[in-house]
């Protein structure tokens, strides 16, 4: 099922979604520019997620990398059609919103959100019967919008930043 962006923007996204600076050490958060952002409420627990699995950077790319040298042999480039990336979930306490860090062959990490809409009553639920989905099933079916918050990139230059 595609939802219209301006449904989205005038139901699902309130105006206070923002992007704000989101940096973890030497690691900063680059936008996608299409993104909504997060909300307000969710900065310090997006921030808690990264703090909890940037250590584990170097240790998944090196296994990244041991996946792509079998022992004893050069350095083969594994197929990318067989070859898994590595994916870090975390979801809040009321399992609504889940963050998802992915980490490709490459050290490239991405940041994607992902929140559940809850339909808060039957009469919001009302869809036309030409639908080949039973009116019962209605209630069985869960709304996700997924949207791609941006890459995670490494600050060289320490710090302080400048966009």
């Amino acid at each position: 099922m595609r939802i219209s962006e301006d449904i989205i923007a005038q139901y699902i996204i309130s105006n206070v979604y923002e992007k704000p600076k989101i940096e973890v050490g030497n690691y900063y958060l680059k936008w996608n520019e299409k993104s909504y952002g997060i909300s307000q409420r969710e900065i310090n627990e997006l921030k808690g997620f990264l703090i909890k699995v940037i250590p584990s950077f170097d240790i998944i790319y090196q296994l990244i990398n041991s996946l792509e040298r079998p022992k004893g042999k050069e350095k083969v480039s594994p197929n990318k059609d067989i070859f898994p990336d590595i994916h870090i979930s975390h979801r809040n306490k009321k399992h609504l919103v889940i963050y998802d860090l992915y980490m490709l062959s490459d050290g490239a990490t991405f940041i994607d959100r992902t929140e559940k809409i809850e339909i808060i009553s039957k009469d919001y639920n009302k869809i036309s019967t030409n639908h080949n989905v039973p009116k019962d099933s209605y209630n069985d079916l869960e709304l996700y919008l997924k949207s791609k918050l941006g890459q995670l990139l490494f600050n060289r230059q320490g710090r302080s930043r400048v966009k």
